[in-house]
């Protein structure tokens, strides 16, 4: 059985994109300041390292993460069950912008295919609830979205400026209250639905 600091060291290892450290941290000291969030949906599950972290804050803590790939997928489904979660965690495999749920949310943490942050907000809007978080990851792309000189990719160059055109509206959008911290694990943004 691995525990989470074998977990987190894994998908370091293998290059499975889990939360900086930081960003994980301010995470969760956000979960903690905020007791009324409850039930969270995630987007992005990778090996299931965050949702594991995020139930473990409370007790009533309950997790519904969405992940595509089969094989992170499996393995998430594994830690999870690993670490005595499985009744508060419960993992999907499907696209995050297919998932189809009745559910409503407090918190809604989005750190899936950054190019479809878009798509994911308003595909989960009306399962926000009015007061609840919608959390964003990677809004900074290890700096390249305000520096497009620290990559030559095309592909990661077009991917960016999908990102900064995403956080420009997401600041403008009069449905949220945001705050952004750019500084905090690879740019976090925190849009309070109104």
């Amino acid at each position: 059985m691995k525990d989470l600091k074998e977990i987190h060291d894994a998908a370091r290892r293998d290059r499975i994109p889990i939360m900086k450290d930081d960003g994980m941290e301010y995470l969760l000291s956000f979960l903690k300041e905020h007791t009324e969030i409850r039930d969270i949906l995630e987007c992005g599950t990778a090996v299931g390292y965050s949702a594991i972290r995020m139930a473990s804050v409370r007790w009533d803590m309950r997790v519904d993460t969405l992940e595509t790939d089969p094989e992170r997928y499996a393995e998430a489904v594994q830690n999870v069950k690993a670490a005595g979660l499985s009744e508060r965690i419960h993992c999907y495999l499907c696209d995050a912008a297919a998932f189809e749920t009745e559910q409503r949310y407090d918190l809604i943490f989005v750190d899936a295919a950054k190019s479809q942050y878009r798509r994911y907000l308003e595909h989960y809007y009306p399962n926000l609830l009015t007061g609840g978080w919608m959390i964003f990851d990677n809004l900074a792309f290890h700096g390249i979205v305000d520096d497009e000189s620290r990559s030559h990719n095309r592909s990661t160059i077009q991917m960016v400026h999908k990102i900064r055109k995403f956080r420009e509206a997401l600041m403008q959008d009069k449905r949220f209250d945001v705050i952004y911290e750019p500084e905090r694990g690879d740019g976090i943004a925190m849009a309070k639905k109104l």
